[in-house]
């Protein structure tokens, strides 16, 4: 029974994310938090993230650029990891997009984290590792529980893969966030 109920599910979920052609992002600037869960190489990792982003036309495409930051733990080894992201997306259809562009992560021992968390947060305690690379990204920004108004909230989802280049430690940091948008300052014509 459980089988047949997912079938509609997944069908209208499909038409919604890739059939449809209006836009979910209805405000100009935006700001998110949640949490984050993934893979580091061959370990565990999980966290929160924050994130402010704007929308803008490119391409004839609803765009956007989005500053992410994800403070995750990492199993095995026990460590910390601040991941960044700067991406530029560009909205397919109906809130699904693709992106890409610049990774960093910062990371330590938890140990030390643990001694040193703000100065570890901000990338610059004294065992701190600095690696940078490409994200490359994908998600889904659902509609707006407010439908008009100066200030929006949109359930979102994003998939974030970072590779981190020229150094030998564990590649790639894969991982799907969670969370919530608060969108600012209604866009009149999109």
């Amino acid at each position: 029974m459980k089988p047949l109920f997912i079938i509609p599910v997944f069908v209208v979920f499909i038409f919604n994310c890739v059939l449809a052609q209006e836009s979910n992002n209805m405000h100009k600037n935006y700001i998110e938090i949640g949490y984050d869960a993934g893979a580091y190489s061959t370990s565990f990792t999980g966290g929160v993230y924050g994130c402010a982003g704007m929308f803008f036309k490119s391409f004839g495409k609803t765009s956007a650029v989005d500053f992410r930051a994800k403070e995750n733990y990492i199993i095995s080894p026990e460590r910390e990891a601040g991941a960044i992201t700067v991406t530029y997306r560009i909205f397919l259809t109906k809130g699904f997009y693709l992106g890409g562009g610049f990774a960093h992560n910062h990371e330590t021992a938890f140990n030390d984290f643990l001694n040193d968390a703000p100065r570890a947060t901000l990338g610059n305690s004294k065992y701190i590792v600095h690696r940078s690379g490409l994200a490359l990204e994908t998600g889904y920004d659902f509609k707006s529980f407010i439908k008009k108004g100066f200030i929006g909230i949109y359930p979102v989802t994003n998939l974030s893969i970072a590779y981190m280049a020229l150094d030998k430690e564990p590649n790639p940091l894969i991982t799907l966030t969670v969370g919530f948008r608060f969108g600012l300052k209604r866009i009149v014509t999109m």
